[in-house]
């Protein structure tokens, strides 16, 4: 780890590849995401922070998560310039440049218990948590099993709504 890693949180690409790397035999995460859909999508636009809060509706076999992300560093424009995106929010109207995946720092939340168990701890470590953290979770009978590698990462909900920002342009 460098330097500059230890006050910089990790981009949205990273903590993608980390869950998969973290993980690489299972089935499910990055495998099952065809069955999340995204039926909502709260935009919350802090211009003056330069940031954008977003928190999902996501819904898979008959149950419910949010999943949520705080987009740092985010580029605001005062009118509809060429290359922006424009979006209209209960709050206002906005324009800014699309977020880029590889490159966009960001904070990561989902109330599922694959990140709560798995990557709540470890994004705060990272420095990629959105809110408070939880104590590391040691299992009873097979204690560092929820997350041998002590990886950062994100769950399939997260994945499946960066998808969802991905299609609607925002997120490129």
């Amino acid at each position: 780890m460098d330097f500059k890693e230890w006050f910089v949180e990790s981009t949205l690409d990273d903590l993608y590849q980390s869950a998969v790397d973290a993980f690489p035999h299972t089935t499910k995460r990055q495998h099952a995401t065809h069955t999340i859909k995204i039926t909502k999508l709260l935009w919350r636009p802090y211009k003056g922070m330069n940031t954008l809060f977003i928190r999902g509706l996501a819904q898979n076999e008959g149950r419910e998560y949010n999943p949520m992300v705080l987009f740092k560093k985010v580029k605001y424009h005062e009118a509809s310039d060429p290359g922006t995106i424009h979006l209209q929010t209960d709050v206002g109207e906005y324009d800014l440049e699309p977020i880029l995946f590889d490159a966009q720092d960001a904070l990561l939340r989902c109330n599922c218990p694959d990140f709560y168990w798995r990557f709540n701890y470890y994004d705060h470590l990272d420095k990629s948590l959105y809110g408070r953290k939880r104590a590391k979770y040691e299992a009873l009978r097979d204690p560092g099993s929820a997350n041998p590698m002590k990886m950062p990462g994100m769950c399939k909900h997260l994945m499946k709504m960066m998808q969802a920002l991905g299609n609607s342009g925002i997120l490129v």
